[in-house]
Order: structure tokens, then sequence, then C-alpha cells
């Protein structure tokens, strides 16, 4: 077992062990509780920390610690990531599809998470992979050939919003489906083609629900059925183009979490299916895309009650800096995992209707395959008051070795407590305090969380602070080289290989 960051090679606590469910803490409440002490929201938020983080965590303040000589050697802040939950949850879901007797490929999407190890882990466990850039693919195609990877029908799916002449010429020499969006990109295919000899291109169709079907629903990815009609008629006399799909991805809201909601949009989707087969086409899988449910949360009382506070303009001001409000947010407690949310959606009729037509199932479950994979460390730089006649209980910057695009998506705000580790916990600490951690970029806006946090027991420079889970999104869908400052290293740990 092997811990490795850029090609160097570290030794690894927690390797030879029996597999366990990642997304359950099984630290006692003792245990966790004492890591969690000394960094709290002002309403906290719990998170999920699996077992393989905490044991590392809990060894932090030895001198001689794995996180130490870690982040020693590859500075802060540093990502460290273990694809052993990934492997769970790949065997979860596929398991609630066996059950029910129905074909479905995973395809891990690229986009969550950029280190190749968990493409490497995702072709041990025979899923395909979603890519949204000529980079994504150029990289997943080489992991590939590298591991002599079995050829599998429509493996690789290309979902890019934009797609170039040379990502579509890139696509169609590999055989992966091009997921197109809309009748524009059709004809820049087309004029790919032209300029190819003897190619043909495999595509799938983005569709979407019309406004009479979904009248509350808006996204600017795919189109109705009806808009699709006049193409996939022209698709089924061309010789270089072959459609074999119809792809649907939402970014869903909490109510449309529910499964219902999602029965609902594959009823539709088979609609289409079944028109564009009678236009000619030999349409072989359904794509019901992302969006599979990832809890964060220990507590649900503990979400719905921020909710409750965060959403009101008067009593939100105390909680975040500068009073402002977080809105747009991803449901960061959840009723279910992913699997049971897809045995949920997966009922006997929604079942029965698409293996009567002879269909696969496609989905991208890209975050949830990715809970409880990766954790990031920063180290404390300063502890200052945020104004001179600020007293003990004022509030304070907390400046960490790290800038808010690294562990950021286009959310608002990542809703989850970090754990504060001190460094000195032998020595005298500071006292209680409140504050706000902030980043290395030279604006006023640089606020690595939004939300105002309590230091009960102080916080100090060369704490090391760990932020829970960040390996879906967080890690890399907004990292920047802004001040020309180098991105953050990975260490592997457990069963990497």
């Amino acid at each position: 077992m092997v811990a490795r960051t850029n090609g160097t090679i570290a030794k690894d606590p927690v390797g030879d062990r029996p597999e366990r469910d990642s997304q359950v803490e099984r630290t006692s409440p003792s245990e966790g509780e004492t890591l969690r002490q000394h960094c709290r929201g002002m309403m906290p938020l719990d998170a999920i920390w699996p077992d393989w983080m905490m044991e590392l965590l809990r060894d932090a303040a030895n001198e001689t610690s794995l996180l130490r000589g870690w982040l020693k050697q590859w500075g802060s802040p540093l990502n460290v990531l273990n694809v052993d939950p990934m492997r769970r949850a790949i065997r979860a879901i596929q398991d609630v599809a066996s059950d029910r007797g129905l074909p479905v490929q995973l395809h891990f999407a690229r986009k969550a998470n950029k280190c190749p190890q968990f493409v490497q882990a995702g072709l041990g466990e025979g899923i395909g992979f979603d890519v949204a850039s000529e980079p994504e693919l150029q990289q997943t195609l080489e992991v590939m050939r590298k591991a002599a990877a079995s050829p599998q029908q429509d493996r690789l799916v290309c979902t890019a919003s934009i797609k170039s002449h040379s990502l579509m010429r890139l696509c169609v020499e590999n055989d992966v489906v091009l997921v197109i969006d809309n009748p524009d990109e059709l004809q820049t295919l087309r004029e790919t083609l032209a300029a190819m000899a003897n190619p043909q291109a495999r595509v799938a169709l983005r569709w979407r629900p019309d406004s009479e079907q979904a009248p509350a629903f808006q996204s600017r990815f795919g189109m109705p059925t009806s808009a699709w009609s006049d193409e996939a008629k022209r698709i089924a006399s061309e010789q270089r183009i072959k459609l074999v799909g119809v792809h649907f991805h939402f970014q869903r809201s909490l109510s449309q979490f529910d499964p219902t909601w999602t029965r609902t949009r594959i009823a539709e989707a088979l609609v289409a299916v079944d028109h564009f087969r009678e236009l000619g086409n030999e349409v072989r899988w359904l794509d019901i895309g992302g969006g599979l449910p990832i809890n964060y949360l220990r507590n649900a009382s503990q979400w719905s009650d921020f909710l409750s506070v965060s959403q009101n303009d008067d009593s939100a001001r105390r909680l975040t800096w500068d009073g402002r409000l977080l809105r747009n947010v991803d449901p960061m407690w959840q009723p279910w995992s992913a699997a049971k949310w897809l045995g949920e959606v997966l009922q006997p009729e929604t079942v029965t209707a698409i293996r009567s037509r002879d269909l696969i199932l496609k989905c991208e479950p890209g975050r949830s395959l990715l809970d409880g994979c990766g954790m990031t460390l920063a180290e404390v730089a300063f502890v200052k008051p945020c104004s001179a006649n600020s007293n003990s209980q004022g509030d304070h910057w907390i400046g960490l070795h790290m800038n808010s695009s690294q562990c950021r998506t286009t959310r608002d705000e990542f809703l989850v407590d970090p754990i504060v580790l001190p460094m000195n916990a032998g020595g005298a600490r500071g006292r209680a305090l409140e504050g706000f951690f902030v980043g290395v970029y030279c604006t006023e806006s640089e606020y690595l969380f939004q939300r105002r946090f309590q230091f009960p027991n102080g916080i100090a420079r060369g704490d090391l602070v760990a932020i829970p889970n960040t390996a879906a999104y967080q890690m890399h869908f907004q990292e920047s080289r802004a001040h020309q400052m180098p991105l953050a290293n990975h260490v592997f740990t457990g069963n990497f290989v």
C-alpha cells in the first residue's frame, strides 16, 4: 500500500484493512467530538468523516505523524485522497441495478476530480467515463492505454457544453460518443467529419422536457423532443452519423432529488427514445445523467435549523462575513445514499419500461462516487483581530496557506465545519475567539468560507485546518494559479493499487 503525489511514495498507515462503508463514521462519539471541539460554525454543521481520515487526523499532533511529514514535504494546501470509497460506491450502485435485472453502465465524470488514479480505480470496476474537455479525454485515453483496458462499447461519452472541431475529431478517432446539445453543434460535427477520411460518429441527443411537461424546470442544456425531431430524422438517413443514445443531465434542487421527479423524467425521455426509433434510429441506451445524492452531514436537524435561519435576512446576518446571504447552496444533508436513491427511482414500473425497450441504463454519478474520497489540509499562517478594538470574543481573520479557488465550486459556500488540529497541544493556547478563514489572494473578497466560526480553545499560527469530503468538485472545479502560485499537491493513501 502506498501514498503517492507527483511520483513520490510515502508510507501508508491505513492500507491493510478490510473494506468498510465509507459513508459511515465509525470513530467513537468521544473521539469525534474531541477532534471537532476546536472549530464550530456559529450554527454547527458537523461533517461525516470516514475512518481513514479520522485515523490520520488523530495522529496529527505527533511530531512524526504522516500528515506533518506530508505537509512539510509538499506544502499547504495538500489534498489527501483514497480510492477505496469510490470502489465501494460503484459496487453498491451496480448491485442495485443487478438486483432489478437491469443492464447499467456508470460513467465517472472527469470534471469532478482531475486525478487519474480515479480513472484507474474505475477501470478496475468496469465503469465508463464522461469527459467534458480535450485534456480530460486525452488523459483518460492515456490511462486506459497504459492499463490495457479492454474495449467496451460506448465506454466513453463526451458531454462538453462547447465542442471544438479538434475535440470532435479526437472523439471520432477514438470511437467516443458525442452528446450533442443543439443543431448548431451537430452541424459542427458534420463539418468535422467532412474533413476526415471515411469516419463515422456515434452520437446521443441531449434531451430536456418541454415547458408543458415541466413548467417550473429551467435548463440551458438540451432540447425537447419536438425540437430534435427533424434532426433525428436526418441522422437516420446519414451514413456518417449514428444516433445511439438519449441523454439528460440536470442540476437538481432539493425538491428534484425526490425520486418521483426523476421517474417522471425517465418516462418522458422514453417517449423521445420511441420517437427517434420510429424515425429509423437504433437508439441503444438512455442516460439519466448525474445529480445522484451525497450526504455530507451527520445531523439532519443541524441542516434544517441552518436553512431556517440562513434564508432569513435578519437572522442570517450574524452567520456570515458582512451579513452575506447564502442562497445558492447544495443540499448538504440527504436522506439517501446514491445507491438507495437509485433503488427508489428504479421502481418496478420504471424498470419494466426500460427493459421492454431493450435499453441499457446509463448515469454519471460523479459527485457521489467520490463520497468520502478526499480531504484538504491547510496550515494557519496568522491570526489577527478584524479591528483594533476587537476583544477576545471579537471577530478575527485566520489566514491559511491556501487560496479560495482550492475548495470551491460555483456554489456560494461549502457548508461543512472544518476540523482544527492544534499543533502545540501541550503548550499554552489562545483565548476563545470568533472569526473567518481567509486565503492568499490579494483581494478583499478572499474568504475561504463566508461563514463565521467559533474557536473555543483559540487558534494559532502553525495549526492545521482539515476540510472534509472535498474530492468531489471542491478541489479542482475552480482551482486557479492566480499570482502564478503552484497548484496543490495530492497524496493517495489506502488500497491504491
